[in-house]
């Protein structure tokens, strides 16, 4: 039987959204191992005078398999 956890982690990016998310799950892989799945659970912004986007944040909810336990012999 596998075990999951979801941990919730935000980012951004002055690109786009999918720009942020990609970002996020980046930044997570470098120190989560097996990752399965992600749900975005906010987007947001911010907009320019003229109503322009300019930055984009994301928060996420990440879901990776809990590793078995190492066994001591």
């Amino acid at each position: 039987m596998s075990i999951e956890k979801t941990v919730r982690l935000s980012g951004g990016s002055s690109d786009s959204i999918e720009d942020a998310i990609r970002t996020v799950l980046a930044r997570a892989a470098v120190t989560i191992r097996d990752i399965t799945r992600f749900q975005v659970v906010q987007v947001s912004g911010q907009v320019d005078p003229a109503g322009v986007p300019t930055d984009f944040a994301v928060t996420l909810d990440i879901t990776f398999q809990v590793r078995e336990s190492l066994s001591r012999e």
